[in-house]
């Protein structure tokens, strides 16, 4: 499973002409009361002037290390990390070594994982903080279309429903928050099959046949296959009823650090009011949802 954490605030060093005229006035003051052999006081620093950060680069490139590692499951060469957080590979192979010497990474050769009780906590806090900002794009999502809209994580070899959001005066259909689908015939699970490593489609596409849970749904590994590069493409996925007769959905994958996959989010609907005829719409509608929570610092 892949996401990241919300970044820390970042204070400030004022300067500039808000200060310059403050300590302009101070000096003025200074003189005026105490003559010009006593020393001025120290400049105080104005909330909300800008310019130099009290920030350390290094340490906020191994937080971003972290997130990374927090979101993968897989085991990460120094190369990969470097690409998917476009850093220099030098850069980070020092981070990987500093972060494995105090026990923050493993070692597996030449590639590094998480220790487990970090990646826990990371993980756990990071899946805390998309969730919360998901609700309210889900809300948009869930009144443009007049559906229910849902954000799925991955758990396992399941996609785990994680929050819901119904349209007003809608029954809700299809899946609930906490419903753990299968990969490979809902759009949910098929967008971490697509955009997801390749081992795991690999491993679905090892066990083919595949279960049938309606007359619709892709049981073949061929047919599997060919579904996951069209998702590609087309930027999302759609369960055409392959999950549950009468029930249609779509679905996009949300991205942490640039590369990372972190989550599915979609519409759920029947299939006799989300009509193969609006897939388009919806699909423009959920594919900028997925942008704009991709964008966010979780």
């Amino acid at each position: 499973m892949e996401t990241s954490l919300k970044s820390a605030p970042v204070w400030i060093v004022p300067e500039g002409p808000q200060v310059a005229s403050v300590a302009a006035l101070g000096s003025a003051a200074s003189h005026s009361s105490r003559g010009a052999d006593h020393p001025s006081p120290a400049k105080r620093a104005i909330p909300g002037v800008t310019t130099r950060e009290y920030r350390i680069p290094n340490l906020a490139r191994a937080c971003q290390v972290l997130r990374l590692f927090a979101s993968s499951e897989d085991p990460l060469s120094s190369s990969a990390v470097a690409r998917r957080l476009k850093m220099p590979r030098t850069t980070v192979l020092r981070i990987l070594h500093t972060l494995a010497a105090e026990r923050f990474l493993q070692r597996r050769g030449f590639d590094f994982v998480a220790n487990p009780e970090l990646h826990t906590g990371l993980r756990s806090r990071a899946e805390t903080a998309l969730c919360a900002a998901a609700v309210p794009v889900l809300n948009d999502i869930a009144q443009l279309t007049g559906e229910t809209a849902c954000l799925a994580l991955l758990a396992g070899d399941k996609a785990l429903v994680v929050e819901t959001c119904d349209s007003a005066g809608v029954p809700r259909v299809g899946n609930g928050t906490g419903v753990a689908m299968d990969l490979h015939c809902s759009a949910f699970g098929k967008v971490f099959l697509a955009f997801g490593p390749r081992a795991s489609l690999n491993r679905i596409l090892g066990s083919a046949p595949l279960q049938a849970r309606t007359p619709r749904t892709l049981a073949t590994a061929e047919g599997l296959a060919a579904e996951c590069s069209w998702i590609v493409r087309q930027g999302y996925a759609v369960d055409n009823e392959e999950y549950e007769e009468g029930v249609r959905c779509l679905a996009a994958p949300v991205w942490a650090n640039g590369s990372v996959l972190a989550a599915a989010i979609g519409v759920s609907a029947p299939a006799a009011t989300f009509t193969e005829q609006r897939v388009s719409d919806v699909a423009v509608l959920v594919l900028q949802a997925a942008k704009k929570l991709s964008g966010t610092q979780m």
